[in-house]
């Protein structure tokens, strides 16, 4: 149904020569698409999308779009192509000196390496992301910039052995979660202690 209303709206829009009300329909159709678990027409909306938004001279859109363009290939377990697009989002957002865009770039990239098993790059880019969370004036997307700077550290020092790092990472990142009382983010917080408190060997604490 979703995609139905999304397509309907992309046709009105395009019949109305409406070029900003058809950009929010493709990515809109991508992120359902993305859902849905097809991958080829999300990718085809959201590229489309970037080509429109580029004829429009918006390059905020510009930046978001390519971004959804990377998460779909790192759906896709193309690795390589989605670093590829998060590395031009993070460059449109500091030509756009926009933070908040730069740490979800960051974000993306800390992901991407991480899949990549590049671990030490991983966790240069999720330290990215802390710092600019400290300095930024949203209470709200700070704390969910931090939540994912810390599970992405976390999963990094996991992945690269180092298991009392890990540890503290994720204990940070269940605190995040308690103060801001998610409890989706303090199950995957819980989770991801539980795993390390097992290879630490320490099954009271794990169980």
């Amino acid at each position: 149904e979703a995609l139905t209303a999304h397509r309907y709206q992309l046709v009105l829009a395009m019949k109305c020569k409406d070029t900003q009300s058809a950009s929010i329909a493709l990515t809109s159709l991508g992120h359902v698409y993305t859902a849905i678990g097809d991958y080829p027409n999300a990718l085809a909306s959201h590229k489309q999308c970037v080509q429109l938004v580029k004829q429009m001279g918006n390059l905020l859109q510009e930046a978001r779009e390519i971004g959804n363009v990377g998460a779909v290939y790192l759906a896709m377990g193309e690795f390589d192509l989605a670093v590829d697009c998060h590395q031009q989002h993070l460059r449109l957002a500091k030509k756009l000196n926009n933070q908040i865009e730069a740490a979800k770039a960051y974000s993306n990239l800390g992901s991407s390496f991480h899949y990549k098993r590049n671990f030490p790059q991983a966790i240069l880019y999720h330290e990215n992301v802390l710092k600019i969370a400290a300095q930024i004036n949203d209470r709200g997307l700070e704390a969910r910039f931090n939540y994912r700077a810390y599970a992405g550290l976390g999963h990094a020092a996991r992945c690269a052995g180092d298991y009392n790092q890990a540890k503290k990472w994720h204990e940070k990142q269940l605190e995040m979660a308690l103060a801001a009382r998610d409890k989706i983010g303090e199950g995957r917080a819980c989770s991801n202690l539980g795993i390390v408190y097992q290879l630490l060997g320490e099954h009271d604490h794990a169980l």
